[in-house]
């Protein structure tokens, strides 16, 4: 492998731009390129980032013979036609998520990664943040014994996405915060899990505040969900997610809590993950976790590379993302049957 590994971010909208700053901080990277159907975004992230090519065109910049890797930026209902082009043309593969609207595309980027032989790595940033780092490593080393129930909750007070209008259109984004959001927490909990099989999935979805929280628009879409994902030997997530919902201001944000044999672990504090472990009577010390140095999207780049690299397997790749796709999947056939459903 070259030194460098020369990429092009196709779409230079937040992710676009976060995904240049994660290149730019773990090194080994060049933006050589980027594409975006709007010039001021081209300019604006090649200005921060460095001399580079412009393209329009998407499948112009996956022509670049020039580019080793991409970065897919894109509203999901893209991202298999571009990720499929990309390794076609030879090219690895980082991808943003929600992976798919539905788990039928993300079936066939699993194909086309298979039958490229590159990397194809999934943008899942939740395991790669400091406080969730300190909790794998925690759980890894047995401190709670065996994980055997997570609460996990993404939720958001009045947050509907706004701009192009893609989010709350089903066709397009194969559904609303429980793939939108659900996916990066279900990803999160299955890991530090341990990641088991999933066997059945229980959801209840509801659109009830649509009129108090949306600017107008297409939207057929869930605005709140919660869930329940049972796993081999008893194992389970609780899952929340909502864009729209009443509920205490402080509720606005992401829940991790991670129950085990020996203790537990509350992975978003204000000090961080923390450690809760029985000392007696049902006392419980109080050990804040230390993060590594090396976190969120720099930590995410680092390990793409690796794993073009060969150093490493990817920890989000095609399998990941195909269980995550499947087990959200079953998650929207509950909702609508009213009933637990297998996965």
């Amino acid at each position: 492998m070259a030194d460098i590994t020369r990429v092009g971010i196709i779409g230079a909208g937040w992710p676009g731009l976060a995904h240049a700053r994660g290149y730019r901080e773990a090194g080994g990277f060049q933006i050589a390129a980027v594409a975006d159907l709007i010039p001021e975004r081209r300019r604006q992230l090649l200005a921060q980032f460095g001399p580079g090519r412009e393209y329009a065109d998407a499948m112009a910049l996956v022509a670049d013979h020039d580019i080793d890797a991409v970065s897919v930026c894109l509203p999901s209902y893209l991202h298999e036609p571009v990720v499929r082009a990309a390794l076609k043309a030879g090219k690895h593969v980082l991808c943003e998520v929600p992976p798919a609207p539905g788990a039928a595309e993300m079936r066939h980027i699993a194909a086309a990664a298979r039958k490229a032989g590159r990397v194809v790595l999934f943008a899942f940033q939740r395991r790669f943040g400091g406080h969730e780092q300190a909790a794998q490593r925690a759980i890894d080393k047995g401190f709670i014994g065996e994980p055997y129930h997570i609460r996990a909750a993404w939720t958001r007070t009045r947050g509907i996405p706004a701009g192009t209008g893609w989010y709350t259109q089903k066709a397009r984004s194969g559904g609303g915060p429980l793939i939108d959001l659900g996916c990066h927490m279900l990803d999160l909990g299955w890991c530090l899990l341990g990641r088991p099989r999933p066997v059945s999935a229980f959801a209840i979805t509801h659109r009830r505040l649509v009129d108090a929280a949306a600017s107008g628009g297409a939207f057929d879409v869930e605005d709140a969900a919660f869930a329940l994902v049972r796993f081999e030997a008893g194992r389970c997530i609780e899952l929340a997610t909502s864009w729209a919902l009443n509920q205490p201001d402080s509720q606005n944000g992401t829940v991790c809590r991670v129950h085990g044999t020996d203790g537990a672990i509350e992975v978003y504090t204000p000090q961080g993950a923390v450690l809760y472990r029985e000392q007696n009577g049902g006392r419980f010390s109080h050990n804040p976790l230390t993060p590594p140095r090396l976190t969120h999207y720099p930590a995410m780049m680092r390990h793409f590379r690796q794993c073009i690299a060969g150093k490493a397997t990817p920890l989000t790749g095609p399998a990941e993302a195909m269980l995550v796709m499947e087990v959200i999947e079953a998650l929207y056939r509950s909702a609508e049957s009213g009933r637990s459903v297998s996965v």
